[in-house]
């Protein structure tokens, strides 16, 4: 049986869904918070990783992304 394929998320597009700078984007991947997909040069995050990203910091902070 053929699993569904995750989508990959370009870092705009991540920095958007977090509401924060591209520039954040690449500290979170400095950080591990964020294991980015290497496709040649470029980097993809898969959307499951976005998604647990925000469940944990809710986890800890306890309402949400804090910076």
């Amino acid at each position: 049986m053929n699993a569904p394929i995750e989508r990959l998320l370009v870092l705009p597009e991540v920095g958007s869904r977090l509401a924060v700078s591209i520039r954040k984007v690449y500290r979170l991947i400095a950080q591990g918070l964020l294991r980015p997909v290497k496709i040649g040069r470029s980097a993809r995050i898969p959307e499951s990783e976005v998604i647990a990203l925000i469940e944990d910091l809710k986890r800890r902070r306890g309402t949400g992304f804090a910076p």
